[in-house]
């Protein structure tokens, strides 16, 4: 009875049976399908559409999969027949600097291996407009989907943190800080900033090396023997400049005063003493004594407070002050006002650049005559009218500088016409071994002359009672 009833079972056909699996997360659904056995049914897609249905799988399925279950009967396969898609997340907001944050104070090296101990890089001059930091929007990315057509949200981009530092700011579109102003480029407290003024707290030295900068320096102490300190805009140093170079655009102030320097100022100079230095000044300039060395001013000398002014040389378009001039060594001291043959030098010197100049001028445009007719005849090859363009770019400049010097001709005219205006003035004594200069007259002091002003009479050079 037993064998009867297996024998029985085993004739019973099995049809084909579709079964799925999802994972946990709805990422993935796989299907196998059971073989038919005993002339049962082959699976068929209703079969395995209905199975599909009842796991509630609705998107991402892969039909051709399915549909080559079907035709190549895959039978007891582990088929992946469904897959989610992944949301995209979106990306952060991103702040990339150009500047490293770290300011290294190091020697510099050219390019042929030559290292300057003296130019360490303490200043990182940056002018307005500069891109300090390029700033990447945050993006939303985009949702997903899973098997059974739920959305799967995604991560969505933050804003970088900005943090804008003095002198600086974010452009109309957020995509960029720059420079607001010309100034120092440094990093602090968590941010770029761009200082107008320089502040050396202590000496310009082998410490801080040559200073090199595009706005305001403050110096608290000294600037040592053998650096320099250049700037754009005004130096002010509240100690003693001894042996070093200053340059400035704007007004130099130096609270104690100069030994031995150089220094070149386009504005005006302030200092306590002036000793056996160069200065050259387009302005004027102040100090309560000079002795020795070479000075040129624009417009006036004044020798403050004790008034001292002896050996050297002392220069000055309009006119020189001091209480007392010379020395009772008979320090030999050079007093010129008006100097006629540097403003008349420079004027011919002028004169001849707008000769050369205007055969140029005239050169060229002979040259765009002859261009211009080509042109209009239709034969102007391509490198003539790159040639045509050059000529007319050159004559434009050309214009322009000749415009420029003679102006400054027409500057120094007025100046030249000055004449009874100079004058040397003497608080105190004018000492013997003092020569005076106004323009083209010359005196030799060697009877002392007390509290007097020298200018120009009808014969010369006179002294007129203050």
């Amino acid at each position: 009875m037993s064998e009867t009833t297996t024998t029985t079972n085993n004739n019973i056909p099995v049809h084909a049976v579709a079964e799925i699996s999802v994972d946990p997360n709805f990422t993935t659904a796989f299907l196998t399908v059971s073989a038919p056995q005993n002339g049962g049914l082959d699976i068929t897609m209703d079969k395995i559409k209905a199975a599909i249905n009842e796991k509630n799988i609705s998107f991402g399925i892969f039909e051709d999969s399915l549909q080559s279950v079907v035709d190549d009967r895959r039978y007891d396969e582990n088929i992946c027949i469904a897959r989610w898609k992944p949301p995209v997340d979106g990306i952060d907001g991103e702040v990339k600097y150009h500047f490293d944050k770290s300011t290294v104070i190091a020697p510099t090296e050219d390019e042929h291996g030559t290292v300057d101990y003296k130019n360490l890089g303490l200043v990182k001059n940056t002018l307005t407009g500069t891109v300090i930091a390029d700033i990447s929007m945050p993006t939303e990315g985009e949702p997903g989907k899973d098997i059974c057509g739920k959305v799967v949200r995604q991560h969505i981009g933050v804003p970088a943190r900005v943090t804008i530092g003095k002198g600086t700011a974010l452009t109309e579109d957020g995509t960029q800080i720059i420079a607001s102003v010309d100034g120092n480029l440094c990093f602090a407290n968590g941010a770029f900033c761009v200082n107008e003024e320089l502040l050396i707290k202590g000496d310009v030295d082998v410490a801080s090396g040559n200073i090199d900068f595009i706005g305001n320096v403050i110096i608290k102490g000294n600037v040592s023997e053998g650096y320099s300190v250049t700037s754009k805009k005004n130096i002010t140093i509240n100690g003693t400049a001894t042996g070093a170079t200053l340059t400035a655009d704007g007004d130099i102030t130096i609270k104690n005063g100069i030994f031995n320097s150089e220094v070149v100022c386009k504005g005006n100079i302030r200092m306590g003493f002036c000793e056996n230095s160069n200065v050259k000044c387009d302005n004027n300039v102040e100090a309560q004594s000079f002795v020795g060395g070479e000075v040129y001013a624009g417009k006036e000398i004044m020798a403050t407070g004790k008034g001292v002014m002896m050996g050297g040389k002392y220069t000055a378009l309009e006119n020189i002050e001091a209480a007392t001039f010379g020395s009772e060594g008979y320090a030999k001291t050079v007093i010129t006002v008006g100097n006629n043959a540097v403003l008349t030098e420079e004027k011919d010197e002028l004169v001849r650049k707008n000769e050369v100049l205007e055969d140029k001028f005239d050169q060229l445009g002979k040259i765009l005559t002859t261009l211009t007719e080509l042109a209009k005849a239709g034969k102007l090859s391509p490198e003539r009218e790159q040639m045509k363009v050059e000529a007319m770019k050159s004559r434009f400049q050309i214009q322009g500088e000749m415009k420029r010097n003679q102006l400054r001709i027409t500057e120094i005219d007025r100046t030249l016409e000055m004449k009874q205006n100079l004058s040397v003035s003497c608080r105190k004594e004018f000492l013997p071994g003092v020569l005076i200069r106004i323009n083209s007259f010359v005196y030799t002091v060697n009877v002392a002359q007390s509290r007097s002003r020298a200018c120009i009479g009808p014969e010369g050079i006179v002294f007129m009672p203050l």
